[in-house]
């Protein structure tokens, strides 16, 4: 169905590769989870998107008395079958009408870094986009300068990390964000070349993903907290010599990685005081628009 009022909740849920196949969050079996609606459909200003549900936390700390609301998009946005990177323009234009500040995403990745192994999870410490992609959203944009710092929120990375040592499998290790490891962004959906593994490992990644960076920076233009919880599914080709497991990892860990994020969405507090706010700043008077749709540095 398709609604025109977009649900109101400072909380948002961006479920990707890693939950696959789960009848998310229903079927994952955590206490205090209750589905509110599904289905829901919005028409916006880039295209019409579908796949958004809302559940309750029940327990949760509140939000000006109300229970905890959460709206859930799965897959970042893309219609099955169908890879659409227009979809986290449709995505982040929904958050931000449902007043969207604090949001998780969870997906999977491939790791540059020899040391990270398939079935590690990894919470990115920082990033580095090569698609660098044009996503540029509020028809605002140019009242701020989104700078690049502390792009992962640290409190929502220490919920998620809490959450992972509590819950993951002894075959995996948990990295957080403390630890410091990079993620590098490529378009996809084509996995990389051992050449461009090479690349990437130079350029200090030590994994590699293709949602992240449009999520992460989208999320900073809507004033919004976001951080990332990913599996490793496999080496990059060419990082080392491996046995294709993807599918069967993936079927390991797609419960824990579910009722991680979920416990981890439980345990996020609504303030400010991880000063992700404090980096997206109101844009001097003397900068205007450019002739060609950009901005002087």
């Amino acid at each position: 169905m398709t609604q025109t009022t977009v649900p109101q909740t400072p909380f948002a849920l961006i479920s990707g590769s890693g939950s696959w196949g789960v009848d998310f969050p229903a079927g994952v079996g955590e206490p205090g989870i209750s589905v509110v609606e599904r289905g829901l459909a919005f028409d916006t200003p880039h295209g019409r998107i579908e796949n958004f549900s809302v559940f309750r936390i029940a327990g949760s700390e509140t939000v000006d008395g109300r229970e905890r609301l959460v709206l859930n998009v799965f897959a970042h946005g893309w219609r099955p079958g169908v890879l659409d990177h227009g979809s986290f323009l449709q995505t982040f234009w929904v958050l931000r009408e449902a007043g969207v500040r604090k949001i998780i995403a969870e997906s999977t990745c491939g790791s540059l870094n020899r040391a990270v192994r398939p079935r590690d999870l990894v919470i990115s410490a920082d990033i580095i986009d090569f698609t660098q992609t044009r996503l540029t959203l509020l028809p605002d944009r140019f009242t701020y300068l989104c700078t690049g710092a502390q792009m992962f929120c640290p409190a929502i990375g220490e919920a998620l990390k809490r959450a992972a040592l509590a819950l993951w499998p002894s075959n995996g290790r948990v990295y957080g964000r403390d630890d410091g490891l990079i993620m590098g962004i490529t378009l996809g959906p084509r996995f990389e070349t051992p050449a461009e593994a090479r690349w990437l490992q130079r350029s200090d990644c030590d994994v590699v993903g293709q949602s992240a960076g449009p999520e992460v920076f989208l999320a900073r233009e809507i004033g919004a907290c976001y951080a990332s919880s990913s599996y490793v599914v496999n080496w990059v080709d060419g990082i080392r010599e491996q046995t294709w497991e993807l599918d069967g990892i993936h079927e390991e860990l797609k419960l824990p990685a579910s009722r991680l994020v979920l416990q981890a969405m439980k345990r996020v507090t609504f303030d400010d005081a991880c000063g992700c706010t404090t980096y997206r700043k109101p844009r001097p008077q003397q900068y205007h628009e450019t002739a060609e749709g950009g901005t002087p540095r």
